[in-house]
């Protein structure tokens, strides 16, 4: 039901878009962000991304691609190209600043097995073959971000799994290289390697 009146209430977002112009960054985020994500951008539900202490820059690069509507996963259409539809270049950066700077709190990783943490460890410290790359040489050795990369540690697992799977389309253009890379990812590699993340 809670899932179902989420839904409901960022649907409605999507004709409000416009009615978001003029407004200051934390009465932007406060206002209308805090519905999905909360207000200090510790989101409670996996359907939504945790953005407190995401990378700037990066906010700024998918709230830009929502605006564009050229992000076209399910979720971006849904929730996110009505609501950015409306936003000015300096609301957006506003935005993706208030949310950068609040504190990640701790998000718990769903109980796992060691063998299923230590498997996602070591994808992410080390790679998998020749073909996928450690991750932490563009997310950080804590999955922390960068300017080119999102912060990944405290993310929701599910959350991450959605998005490690809408990679391997051409729903999320701007992410050409993760295309490449999690076409020789397993289900138990994306599950184990989200898994790990959100424990970080």
């Amino acid at each position: 039901m809670k899932t179902l009146w989420m839904i409901g209430w960022c649907g409605a977002l999507l004709s409000a878009g416009v009615a978001l112009a003029d407004k200051d960054p934390e009465s932007l985020a406060r206002g209308w962000c805090a519905n999905c994500h909360g207000a200090d951008g510790n989101s409670v539900s996996p359907l939504f991304p945790r953005l407190a202490g995401q990378q700037a820059m990066y906010l700024q690069q998918q709230l830009q691609l929502f605006r564009e509507q050229s992000r076209s996963d399910q979720a971006a259409h849904d929730y996110m190209w009505g609501v950015a539809g409306g936003l000015k270049d300096a609301e957006i950066a506003g935005v993706a600043g208030y949310f950068a700077a609040q504190t990640p709190k701790p998000n718990p990783a769903p109980p796992a097995a060691a063998a299923e943490l230590a498997a996602g460890k070591e994808i992410f410290l080390r790679g998998k073959g020749d073909s996928v790359p450690a991750c932490f040489a563009c997310h950080g050795a804590r999955g922390e971000g960068s300017e080119q990369a999102p912060r990944l540690a405290g993310q929701h697992a599910a959350y991450l799994i959605k998005q490690l799977r809408v990679f391997s389309t051409r729903q999320r253009p701007a992410a050409a290289a993760m295309q490449a890379i999690v076409h020789d990812l397993s289900e138990d590699d994306l599950h184990n390697l989200a898994i790990y993340l959100q424990s970080l």
